[in-house]
């Protein structure tokens, strides 16, 4: 179901959910910090993941980060999940709403094309729970995940509530998005519903020099978070 692929040298762990075309926070994260780090990423656009695993993948605009280097395929660091992660109980399949000019718009949920283009197709991707993830995640060699980036267009609040208890145990620091406002059907996923999501899961939201998007810290971590490295753009 998952790719659970680990470097014995792998000493802690991010996600990063939500892509886009290029894994700019992944190349982010894994260029600043040491060989110990494992990032796991999730996206169900194949037309991503393609673009991902090319050595030739490129910017589509100035103001985008760094596209993923490949040696962090091929070293192992760096391993795709391709799917979507929503609040469900068994593994199924979902709508999914490709844009024109994908830059990470594409959703589960069908965009608003007034702000934010058409739609070029309608796709079946396979959609899975962070809970599901975390039932196979070797645990014995990781106390907690670093980090979470969401940025999955309109899905991320259910994102956070499929991951059960383990937000409140097992996760430091999450960053997500309350844009549904550009999706339709999205409209739950808005910025004052994942703050309050969060406190309720031991979560207090906090300002952090390095990410723009609403963050938050467990309660549980304050003195773990001290040492872990974040960045979100």
């Amino acid at each position: 179901m998952f790719n659970y692929s680990i470097p014995n040298s792998c000493t802690h762990v991010k996600l990063d959910i939500g892509l886009s075309y290029s894994a700019p926070q992944s190349q982010s994260w894994l260029s600043h910090e040491d060989a110990g780090l494992m990032v796991f990423g999730f996206e169900p656009n194949p037309e991503s993941i393609a673009n991902i695993t090319n050595r030739n993948n490129r910017k589509q605009h100035p103001s985008h980060g760094d596209c993923l280097e490949s040696k962090y395929i091929e070293n192992g660091r760096f391993v795709i999940q391709p799917c979507a992660l929503s609040c469900v109980d068994t593994p199924t399949t979902m709508k999914f709403y490709v844009s024109q000019n994908d830059c990470g718009t594409s959703s589960l949920y069908p965009n608003n094309e007034t702000r934010l283009g058409k739609i070029k197709s309608v796709i079946d991707v396979p959609v899975l729970s962070l809970k599901m993830f975390f039932d196979g995640f070797p645990w014995e060699r990781f106390a907690y995940i670093d980090y979470i980036k969401i940025d999955a267009q309109g899905s991320d609040l259910n994102i956070l509530k499929s991951a059960g208890s383990y937000l409140r145990e097992r996760v430091v620091y999450v960053t997500a998005e309350g844009d549904g406002n550009q999706y339709i059907g999205a409209s739950e996923c808005s910025e004052s519903n994942i703050v309050s999501y969060m406190e309720s899961q031991g979560f207090t939201r906090i300002r952090h020099p390095n990410t723009t998007d609403p963050t938050f810290v467990n309660k549980k971590y304050i003195e773990e978070s001290k040492k872990i490295y974040i960045k979100q753009t």
